[in-house]
């Protein structure tokens, strides 16, 4: 019946639609990976925490993704269709919980303009709120998704909603961050000019004036549509990312 999930095995009505989204999200794909020396953002964290604030990396690296975007407004881009868009705010998307193989979205405006304490804060308030709009989205589709029950007619009708940069920017903002449980991690998959992903601090060895140290570190990798941007613009972003990070 509709709204409930097959008995036999098969995919659900939500799930096709959202496989159909990511077999439509598929841009020309360039990955950039560096790794971050942690130390001086792991201290600003640990004062930051003595005052109260539930701060992590993820909050930093997510301050960190927009101000670079904000510092260099010619990477700021959003291309929809066969338009290009200079967005005046930087929002970020950033993946959070949720209850299938497709995170929810918490899109965080103006991220450039708040501090980490601020970007922490505006989670925790609007993690629920994100998590009960995607529960809320798939019910709809397990329960009339089957309205379309070709794969090609949702693809189509997918396709054309993400020509525009609205319905882009309303689900994924104008710029993705996902942080993982792991060393480190890439996608080939995001509805914005790139998807910064960071992983898990560990300490590693690494050369710190010409001598090895073992340091505090996190690998972060851009996965970005090279449609969008080039291998300076990507090595520019992250080289501005990771100065954010280390900045004593």
């Amino acid at each position: 019946m509709p709204g409930k999930a097959p008995a036999d095995g098969r995919l659900d009505y939500a799930e096709r639609w959202l496989r159909d989204g990511l077999r439509v999200l598929r841009p020309a794909l360039s990955v950039l990976q560096i790794s971050v020396d942690m130390t001086h953002a792991l201290r600003r964290l640990s004062d930051l925490r003595k005052t109260g604030a539930a701060v992590t990396p993820t909050h930093l690296l997510v301050s960190a993704a927009a101000r670079a975007l904000a510092a260099n407004p010619a990477l700021h881009q959003v291309i929809a269709g066969n338009r290009r868009q200079y967005p005046a705010r930087v929002d970020i998307g950033l993946s959070i919980t949720g209850e299938t193989f497709v995170a929810p979205v918490l899109v965080i405006e103006g991220a450039d303009q708040k501090s980490p304490v601020e970007i922490a804060a505006e989670i925790v308030r609007r993690a629920p709120e994100a998590q009960n709009a995607d529960r809320q989205m798939l019910h709809l589709l397990r329960r009339w998704g089957w309205l379309v029950p070709f794969g090609f007619l949702r693809r189509a009708i997918l396709r054309m909603l993400f020509t525009s940069a609205a319905f882009r920017r309303k689900g994924a903002g104008t710029f993705q961050v996902s942080t993982v449980p792991a060393d480190w991690a890439l996608t080939s998959t995001f509805a914005t000019a790139g998807v910064l992903m960071g992983g898990q601090v560990q300490s590693r060895v690494m050369a710190v004036e010409g001598q090895p140290a073992v340091r505090p570190v996190m690998t972060i990798t851009l996965s970005g549509d090279h449609a969008v941007w080039d291998g300076r613009a990507a090595t520019r972003f992250m080289a501005f990312v990771k100065a954010e990070l280390e900045e004593p």
